[in-house]
């Protein structure tokens, strides 16, 4: 009995020295600072952080036809070949508008011929005529002549009457063969004019034909209207494109340089996004290059992904980025909604948290002290201070801080 009492004793003794210690000789657990910084002024920016995707814009696709009717007989391209402006992608069968090329090429060369026939015949005529009128005019003039001075005779009794009915009926004829001579000369005139006109027609016409015929056989060649890549083919060598009241498409290409970035846009975060603001955005396969651009529009329509609620935001890809930028890349962008000139700041891993409130531990005579303080914009590096520190104070950045102290990062 009396050795368990002396055991007793003892651990009674040993227990009263460990707490003695604890609390005479140990040594209070402090927070270390590891890291400090200054309070300064400058520039911040305020920033929304959103997920986007690159796609193509709406005019990215132009959709190549074709007016004519027939067998392809030439497709020069395939799905994913790069294709100049101007270059010749596919032929249809142009062995029927040949032929009426042939034709019309004929009747042009048929009715400029008879064009050419009438200039040349019908002044000939009509010079002619112009001569026999001259001649004709001149007879009648003899004749005239000859008549008065016959009826003159024939009164002082010179000359007898059978000498003046011969005059004038030799006016009589004269002046008819005139009067004949005028008429072939108006005729030629007016048929030279008639038949101009309508021979000038005729080549006009024939003119406009030949030019339809050469405009079809266009349509059998198919040129690439950009420079792009084709992203579908409709229809194959041999196959046959029949073309109606509308244009059948038998090409798409895509134009790589007209991309874009739909920021997914929370709901909560809309209000402060505006056109024009600009816009930093990533992609993992280039994770050192910086994206720039400006946002473009928004979209009045929502996006609903896992129950919340985005606006699209859109951002136009520079042509130069396109080398880097593909459809359909996950893409993460900053946009910047405001800036500010001579703000108060601290870096954001100074920034503490504590049952909703903010803090920082400054630096009070080389000691850590806890100061609340009330903020505003953060951005990428440093968080703006509304109030709480002055510049040039001194804050903790990178501390230790012992396990029974309760804080949130």
């Amino acid at each position: 009995m009396k050795k368990v009492l002396t055991v007793l004793f003892l651990l009674v003794l040993v227990a009263s020295g460990f707490f003695a210690y604890k609390k005479f000789f140990s040594k209070k657990e402090t927070i270390k600072v590891l890291e400090t910084a200054k309070v300064i002024r400058g520039k911040i920016r305020n920033i929304i952080n959103a997920t986007a995707i690159v796609k193509t814009q709406v005019n990215a696709y132009v959709k190549v036809g074709a007016r004519a009717t027939g067998t392809i007989q030439e497709m020069n391209v395939d799905i994913g070949d790069h294709v100049k402006k101007g270059q010749l992608i596919a032929v249809i069968d142009q062995r029927e508008i040949k032929k009426e090329i042939k034709k019309a090429e004929a009747r042009y060369k048929e009715a400029v011929a008879k064009l050419e026939n009438i200039k040349k015949v019908y002044p000939a005529k009509i010079k002619e005529a112009k001569e026999k009128l001259k001649e004709a005019q001149a007879n009648y003039n003899f004749a005239l002549w000859k008549y008065n001075r016959e009826k003159k005779l024939l009164k002082e009794e010179f000359t007898t009457e059978e000498n003046y009915q011969i005059a004038k009926k030799e006016l009589e004829r004269k002046k008819a063969q005139l009067d004949a001579a005028k008429a072939t000369l108006q005729k030629l005139k007016r048929e030279y004019e008639t038949y101009l006109k309508e021979a000038r027609q005729n080549v006009k016409f024939a003119k406009e034909e030949l030019e339809k015929q050469k405009v079809r056989l266009t349509y059998t060649l198919i040129y690439s209207p950009i420079d792009g890549v084709v992203s579908k083919i409709a229809a194959r060598k041999g196959e046959t494109v029949v073309a109606g009241l509308q244009v059948a498409n038998l090409i798409t290409i895509l134009d790589p340089t007209k991309l874009e970035v739909r920021i997914y846009t929370d709901e909560t975060d809309i209000g402060k996004v505006k056109p024009g603001q600009k816009v930093l955005y990533f992609v993992d396969a280039y994770p050192d290059k910086v994206f720039k651009g400006v946002i473009s529009s928004i979209y009045p329509e929502p996006v609903v992904k896992q129950n919340i609620v985005y606006y699209m935001s859109i951002v136009k890809v520079k042509p130069e980025y396109t080398k880097y930028l593909k459809p359909e890349m996950t893409v993460y962008a900053k946009i910047i909604t405001g800036e500010k000139d001579n703000a108060l700041l601290i870096p954001n891993e100074a920034l503490r948290y504590e049952r909703g409130k903010e803090y920082v531990y400054k630096i009070v005579n080389g000691k850590p002290v806890k100061t609340y303080i009330k903020t505003g914009w953060m951005d990428e590096k440093y968080t703006e201070v509304l109030s709480g520190l002055k510049e040039g104070d001194i804050i903790a950045v990178k501390v230790i801080v012992p396990k029974k102290t309760k804080e949130l990062r």
